[in-house]
């Protein structure tokens, strides 16, 4: 090994060179490989489960409607008309409890640290990308947290430990 400053041999366990006095390896880069996922976790499952409850305040905001635009017919109006209106109402509340439902269910997941909850949760983040903006803000920040490979393998191992023992730390110790 060599001096990074003046190029004189130095040995592999010599602290300080002996021709100028520094340290060899003074100016070399150690980093320690740190995973985002035990950082984020936390944090991510409380914003999955707050994005799940606010999708949740139309849902009985449309059953309302339906009953409302049932109750209301218009004879001017064909039949099929009259009985379409409380259908469309329906079917909004029915579509935005299918993604408000599975986002709670992720949040949840996620603080729990279940073994599920990472496919779910860059599965309901792709879909979450088309909801803007905070859908999309929250699908971009899960796939940053989640997605890699590396983010994979250490949040299995979450996984694994918070099923030994039982107890549950999503955040970094």
């Amino acid at each position: 090994m060599f001096c990074n400053h003046c190029g004189t041999a130095v040995a592999a366990d010599q602290l300080v060179c002996s021709q100028c006095g520094r340290s060899p390896v003074e100016n070399r880069a150690g980093f320690v490989a740190r995973s985002r996922v035990p950082e984020h976790l936390h944090l991510l499952g409380i914003f999955w489960i707050v994005i799940g409850c606010i999708l949740f305040v139309p849902v009985p905001i449309m059953l309302v409607l339906s009953g409302i635009a049932g109750s209301i017919h218009i004879p001017d109006l064909p039949p099929i008309v009259n009985a379409i209106g409380p259908l469309v109402f329906l079917v909004i509340a029915f579509f935005i409890a299918l993604i408000a439902a599975p986002s709670l269910i992720t949040g949840w997941g996620l603080i729990k640290v279940r073994p599920w909850g990472r496919m779910m949760a860059i599965v309901m983040a792709f879909v979450l990308l088309l909801h803007p903006p905070f859908g999309t803000a929250l699908g971009i920040y899960t796939l940053y947290v989640l997605l890699p490979a590396d983010a994979g393998a250490e949040y299995d191992r979450m996984a694994a430990r918070a099923k030994e023992n039982g107890v549950v730390q999503t955040r970094p110790a």
